[in-house]
């Protein structure tokens, strides 16, 4: 599921699919089809309507050694309109996998696979187990792990367990006879409810990491989750990248490459820095994401804040916790963003705003 606009990630979004956000240097979509290939993967099909282009330009026909095919939606189906849509590009068989594009994990897909055909399900759904389930589909299931509804974004006393959908669906090929082909519709409010009832929809529990990329703390999560694996106790500096004398990279850190650290910066812990990146001298960046191309002066300050591509950022600048700057956003000498503050792409700062919200 590739077709998503990514409200809740603007605007960052704006400019890109949420698909092709950094995590770790990699763009989320890549670690998708990573962790399917090493699940035995060999083909996807990408179901793609937002921004459908730079998706199949960043990835071409091949990733990750998975042959990709891609179905366009020229308006958005919905989910379940999406898989009907893609049904001419599937292979003859039974059984197939779904997965919503903003989800990172490593499904266990063999034994959902074993799952679905033991049980008879139409749809056998990968749960995951959270502490607080209000802002996720909560399944209600019995001992045999037969779903017997969802309850959308419960109220915490009323949710009927602490299993989400956690975006991984085996679909059975009979899947289709319940989606009008051209119609938008929802598989998890219009479908599934309907193979619920016929005792035709079954989970499987899943234990392991797994991150929901929809909102910018999960987002941030995951980023610093997948940093602490790869670049734990030793920073990662990419080929052709530039660190100046005196400067300090503390683990777990990224730096892409062609990008220049000027002396005396200090990078990390928790950072990923894009690539074709300039830090100036004496500036500091920690638990933040920078986005290619993005230019930082002298004695700059970011904490905890995503800075996105092309952002220029002036000397003795200090940005807080929680911050979000758009695409290509001036930031002038000796301001300050205090936590929380949004600017849109393609503007230009000139004042300190002391106060959480947007600039636009």
């Amino acid at each position: 599921m590739a077709g998503g606009f990514g409200t809740r990630l603007r605007p960052l979004s704006c400019s890109r699919p949420k698909l092709l956000f950094s995590i770790a240097g990699r763009s989320i979509i890549e670690w998708i089809l990573h962790q399917l290939s090493r699940n035995g993967v060999e083909e996807a099909i990408l179901a793609t309507n937002y921004l459908a282009d730079m998706i199949r330009t960043h990835l071409g026909r091949r990733c990750e050694g998975i042959r990709l095919h891609y179905s366009f939606e020229e308006k958005p189906l919905g989910t379940a309109g999406a898989v009907k849509r893609a049904e001419r590009l599937l292979r003859d068989g039974e059984n197939f996998l779904v997965l919503n594009g903003d989800i990172i994990s490593s499904p266990p897909v063999k034994r959902m696979l074993q799952k679905n055909s033991s049980t008879n399900a139409i749809a056998t759904i990968m749960l995951h187990k959270v502490e607080d389930p209000t802002h996720f589909g909560v399944a209600d299931i019995d001992r045999s792990l037969r779903i017997k509804k969802f309850v959308e974004k419960p109220r915490l006393k009323d949710a009927p367990s602490n299993w989400i959908n956690a975006g991984v669906y085996v679909l059975s090929r009979q899947i289709f006879d319940y989606i009008t082909p051209g119609r938008k519709t929802s598989i998890e409010r219009d479908v599934f409810p309907v193979l619920a009832s016929s005792g035709r929809l079954y989970g499987y529990k899943y234990a392991g990491e797994w991150f929901d990329i929809g909102r910018f703390e999960e987002y941030t999560r995951a980023n610093a989750a997948i940093l602490s694996k790869l670049s734990g106790k030793k920073p990662i500096v990419a080929p052709g990248s530039k660190v100046g004398s005196g400067a300090r990279l503390i683990p777990p850190l990224i730096v892409g490459s062609k990008s220049v650290v000027r002396e005396n910066a200090t990078l990390g812990p928790n950072t990923s820095v894009g690539g074709s990146v300039v830090i100036g001298e004496d500036s500091r960046i920690s638990n933040s994401i920078l986005f290619d191309k993005a230019h930082l002066g002298r004695k700059s300050i970011i904490t905890g804040s995503i800075v996105g591509e092309g952002v220029a950022v002036g000397d003795n600048v200090k940005i807080g916790e929680g911050c979000v700057i758009g695409d290509h956003v001036l930031l002038h000498d000796n301001i300050t963003l205090r936590r929380n503050v949004t600017v849109c792409p393609h503007k230009e700062v000139s004042r300190s705003v002391t106060r959480s919200g947007f600039v636009s």
